[in-house]
């Protein structure tokens, strides 16, 4: 599975466990409800990073603790552990935009 799908997976499942609607997480985002739709529907998989940091914040996370999900592929296992070590926020959305560049190429 590639880091987008597994981001957009990760989205539509804290939104589960959190019991908030597209609407309700869309509008504490500010963001429309069908971009999230496509978001969570892995359509749209090439997400902007200040739609991803919306999203987080309207999630009340952080980013180690949305990152923080088990999945399959060893190698986004692999990827997300080495991500999990950056502390700088402004440094961890940079290294995760020149990956979701790598992936749609």
């Amino acid at each position: 599975m590639s880091l987008g799908k597994s981001v957009s997976n990760r989205i539509y499942e804290l939104r589960i466990k959190k019991q908030l609607t597209q609407e309700m997480l869309a509008d504490k985002a500010g963001m429309d409800v069908n971009a999230l739709g496509r978001i969570e529907r892995g359509q749209n998989s090439n997400i902007k990073l200040e739609t991803l940091n919306k999203l987080i914040e309207a999630l009340d996370l952080d980013y180690q603790t949305f990152f923080a999900f088990t999945d399959s592929d060893n190698e986004v296992s692999k990827l997300i552990a080495k991500l999990s070590l950056v502390d700088d926020e402004e440094k961890y959305l940079e290294i995760f935009n020149k990956i979701l560049d790598i992936e749609l190429k």
